[in-house]
């Protein structure tokens, strides 16, 4: 079975394409059955003929928030068969991170889990028309148009809507630094440049089994796994979440030949006692950041695969990777065709090999990367200041042009895989009464990326109780994102126009008047 694809550069084409040609194949295999090609085309026709009924036009967007499951792919897939613009949320999303999404992006619909409909209670969402809610017949609490899933599901197909590869396809909100989390805009073309990249670099066919086991709001899932998995006319083998301890057994008997690894998944999965079956699968291929350099070539021998270490991002899609000529471990690889990479300093000049600076890009061609960020002009002029797409990571390039990245210049945080703004976390904590003032930070986690720590300036008069201070960051902050760390200060330090310096907080890390949240034994309880 051919995996080549020649037609329009348009999602809903490709998805129009795959169930002509594959009608009857297993397109996403999950515990809960199965989805052909075929019927993946029908239900998104049917979820796209609902859409258009609740007054969703071309280029309206719609907001989903949904764990993986086969019911996503119809809404996902319904949202641009349609010509609307889908808005992937992240499902750990509450409160004012929530409400920024859905509002900033000016949704008219939400396609939301029932578990999680009571989060839009008092939001002020003013572009918001209808919610369909999927796994039951709840009731908006705002008083919304309400429309089950079921329903939808039943609703009469709406043919394809025409659509351009340079229309907008997907905007996927990624961490704020100094201000709110910014929608990262693609295109038709650019979301599917980026999976003809993850074709090349992971040199896919329709013998490749794909293991899908992070969230479908995250670019890795849907560009690098799923996506890249339907142009190849391959099978989507679809988990909700990871577990080390029942990971090689799952992948073995699914029969997977490719997964995406971030954040401590090599670590914990090579933390796991040996067995003597740990090669005994059919995995070719791993692909991510953050496999620890020093165990690469033991982890590739132990359990028979290759592991292919990328640098890319929401706006850039994979921007290096090594190739099958070009490979060097430690490094990120070469930088894809696709895209320009240069490594700069704090005026923009180039460096040489083997320095440090920022990472910065800019396209090869049109629509190769992401198109800035939805209604942030100034945002958008700032980040491709002189002509360059500034990262904010730190890296370098060595004399052969393999990239290493070495840390982050912004002022974000990563945790167990989720960029977490430090301003959402800011803004979030001094809601809490007594707290003045906030600064967010990340200082190392044991399992690789970051922690969250945050240090508090109380009110005058006022003492901060430390377990309430967790709780209300339990209540209104995303689990992924609740501070593990606390610091009370008297004052932040600050330059002279009043901001303030993390640097020399992040420098200071876990100091020893910081309570840890785990030693207190306050655990985030889960979704």
């Amino acid at each position: 079975m051919s995996a080549r694809y020649e037609g329009e550069w348009v999602i809903s084409s490709l998805i129009d394409d795959r169930a002509e040609r594959f009608g009857d194949e297993r397109a996403v295999i999950s515990l809960e059955g199965q989805l052909t090609y075929a019927a993946l085309r029908d239900r998104a026709q049917r979820v796209a003929g609902a859409l258009s009924a609740l007054g969703v036009a071309p280029g309206d967007r719609v907001a989903t928030m949904l764990s993986p499951s086969l019911d996503y792919f119809p809404v996902w897939f319904g949202v641009v068969w349609g010509g609307a613009v889908d808005v992937p949320v992240n499902v750990e999303f509450k409160g004012e991170f929530l409400r920024h999404v859905i509002a900033a992006s000016g949704a008219k619909v939400v396609v939301i889990d029932e578990r999680w409909l009571e989060r839009l209670d008092g939001l002020d969402l003013p572009d918001l028309r209808a919610v369909v809610v999927l796994g039951g017949a709840g009731e908006d609490p705002g008083g919304r148009l309400t429309v089950s899933f079921a329903d939808a599901l039943a609703h009469d197909p709406l043919p394809r809507t025409a659509r351009d590869e340079y229309d907008l396809a997907y905007i996927m909100f990624t961490s704020g630094t100094t201000g709110p989390s910014k929608g990262a805009m693609h295109s038709n073309r650019s979301a599917l440049w980026n999976v003809r990249s993850w074709i090349d670099i992971l040199q896919l066919t329709s013998e490749d089994v794909a293991y899908s086991m992070f969230p479908l709001f995250h670019v890795t899932a849907r560009s690098a796994v799923v996506t890249s998995a339907i142009w190849a006319g391959a099978p989507i083998v679809l988990r909700d979440g990871f577990s080390a301890s029942r990971f090689w057994a799952d992948v073995r008997e699914a029969g997977a030949t490719y997964f995406a690894y971030m954040g401590a998944v090599i670590h914990l999965l090579w933390a796991q006692p040996e067995r003597p079956d740990d090669a005994d699968n059919a995995v070719r291929r791993a692909f991510g950041a953050a496999a620890p350099p020093a165990i690469v070539e033991a982890f590739e021998r132990r359990f028979g695969i290759e592991l292919i270490e990328v640098y890319g991002g929401t706006e850039l899609g994979p921007a290096t990777a090594p190739t099958r000529e070009r490979k060097r471990t430690g490094t990120m690889g070469v930088v894809c065709p696709h895209l320009e990479l240069e490594v700069h300093d704090e005026r923009d000049h180039p460096v040489p090999p083997g320095a440090l600076g920022e990472i910065v890009a800019r396209p090869t061609g049109p629509h190769t990367m992401f198109q800035g960020y939805w209604n942030m002009p100034d945002e958008t002029l700032h980040a491709f200041r002189n002509l360059w797409f500034h990262t904010g990571d730190q890296g370098r390039f060595d004399e052969d042009g393999f990239l290493t990245f070495t840390d982050r210049i912004k002022d974000s945080i990563r945790r167990r895989g989720e960029n977490i703004s430090s301003f959402e976390v800011e803004h979030s904590v001094q809601q809490y009464a007594p707290v003045l003032e906030c600064a967010a930070y990340a200082v190392p986690s044991e399992l690789t990326e970051d922690e969250v720590m945050i240090a508090v300036v109380p009110r005058e008069g006022m003492t901060v109780d430390p377990g309430g201070l967790f709780a209300h960051c339990i209540e209104v902050i995303p689990r992924f994102a609740v501070p593990r760390y606390v610091r009370f200060l008297d004052a932040l330090p600050k330059t002279p126009s009043q901001r303030i310096q993390k640097y020399k907080l992040r420098a200071e890390g876990v100091t020893a008047d910081a309570l840890d949240r785990e030693a207190l034994g306050i655990a985030v309880p889960r979704s």
